[in-house]
């Protein structure tokens, strides 16, 4: 995590520097820097590599050399190192909420006139507008979105017909969840739990999963401009409390904190039929198509005073101190990546959510919805999704949030002491932007 004396140095070594001279091949080709969040193996890495490799194609003008920079966080750093160091890439997928953080280093281009050039109004309407939540910022847009998902709940169809559920009827509101987690849950003659009712990873290295349950409690938990939040209020209280009590009072969940591990262990435990629901990415989508062995379903969150889920994943930013010639071909590549056809490819390859309303038309993704309807889910819960918290120095700031509910799961803290803590460090952290 970036320290605020590192910020300083990169301000002063952002003002310091010039912008780079161009980069040109051999051939007179624009060579371009693009980090990507994703390691250096596995399946993402293999078709971003195989598209980049076709726009280059496609575009003998530009070379794109794509930097696998590790997973989100690990891309930030490296990006702000770039900065820091005057040789910041030209373009980089990095995740949305770091908005601001990317603002107040002074690192990225507004995108406006681009936008403009390309078709304005009318092209950035057909991107779903949720995803363009946290990409505006002082009167200007900043990002455009590209891996883009939010949490759903999955559900093991095999074991609510076993359990005498409906499987075709997942719950829709906390009330039906709990009803149906009390079913869900077998436990052996000496009383062990060997299938759980639901998996929810609430937290991990930020508050995603549970952003989600706030908004559907009624809750905003963060200002729009970035300098507020709301960690204690009513909503996010009964959030954090509904949690607890499908661990502690129904026992219809694992105990425990909330964590990474816990994320990266949950998918596993559905595949094993451990678990019977959970919450997780649309991104794990293609995990479990391609390895569950039961027949199984995707639905919303299910809702409390409303339905709601944040959005997340990442989105194309283009770098400032670059020079003039490389941002025109930044666009250029930007454009092509997020073309109905190739944005599809990525959907349909992936599992994230489409970006598009024009990739649902497409006999491709057609094609894709026969072999898994399920991914239309996501795309159906975009017109209840909130803005993903986008403030000041985000990473900080939401783990302040992150540390406050597993301070409850393990009931180290209460939950009204946990969250007051968690918004009177958070707000000492925003005080200085106001």
């Amino acid at each position: 995590m970036l320290t605020t004396r590192t910020v300083a140095c990169a301000v002063v070594v952002a003002l310091l520097t010039a912008a780079a001279p161009a980069v040109i091949t051999a051939q007179g080709a624009v060579q371009l820097k693009y980090y990507y969040p994703v390691g250096v193996s596995g399946p993402l890495n293999k078709l971003m590599t195989e598209m980049v490799g076709d726009f280059n194609a496609a575009h003998p003008d530009i070379k794109v050399e794509p930097v696998f920079a590790g997973n989100y966080v690990e891309a930030m750093a490296k990006a702000m190192t770039g900065v820091m160091g005057g040789n910041p890439p030209d373009v980089a997928v990095l995740d949305t909420p770091e908005l601001f953080s990317l603002l107040d280093r002074d690192a990225i281009i507004p995108l406006d006139d681009m936008v403009a050039q390309s078709g304005g109004k009318a092209w950035l309407d057909d991107f779903y507008g949720a995803f363009l939540l946290n990409a505006r910022a002082n009167g200007h847009i900043w990002s455009i979105p590209w891996q883009r998902s939010t949490p759903i709940f999955y559900y093991n169809k095999d074991l609510f017909q076993k359990a005498g559920l409906d499987p075709n009827q997942p719950p829709k509101n906390w009330t039906e969840l709990v009803a149906d987690a009390q079913k869900l849950t077998v436990r052996d003659p000496s009383g062990q739990v060997t299938q759980w009712g639901v998996q929810i990873p609430a937290v991990d290295t930020s508050p995603w999963i549970i952003q989600g349950f706030i908004i559907q409690a009624g809750g905003d938990l963060a200002d729009p401009d970035g300098k507020w939040v709301k960690f204690n209020s009513p909503e996010a209280a009964r959030a954090v409390q509904f949690i607890l009590d499908l661990q502690n009072k129904y026992k219809v969940h694992p105990p425990g904190a909330s964590s990474e591990a816990f994320w990266d262990q949950t998918s596993q435990d559905f595949i094993q039929q451990k678990v019977a629901m959970m919450y997780l990415s649309t991104g794990a989508m293609t995990f479990i198509r391609k390895n569950a062995t039961f027949q199984w379903g995707a639905a919303f969150m299910p809702g409390d005073k409303r339905y709601g889920a944040p959005t997340g994943g990442g989105s194309f930013y283009i770098f400032k101190k670059i020079p003039p010639e490389h941002a025109t071909a930044a666009w250029t590549f930007i454009r092509w990546m997020t073309e109905p056809a190739t944005a599809a490819r990525w959907t349909i390859g992936t599992g994230y959510v489409p970006i598009r309303k024009s990739e649902l038309s497409l006999p491709a993704f057609k094609d894709y919805l026969k072999v898994a309807p399920q991914a239309l889910t996501a795309t159906e819960q975009l017109r209840y999704a909130g803005e993903q918290m986008t403030v000041h120095e985000v990473d900080r700031v939401g783990l302040l949030l992150v540390t406050a509910v597993q301070a409850a799961q393990t009931g180290r803290l209460t939950v009204k002491a946990a969250l007051d803590r968690a918004q009177r460090e958070a707000m000492a952290i925003l005080s200085q932007y106001k």
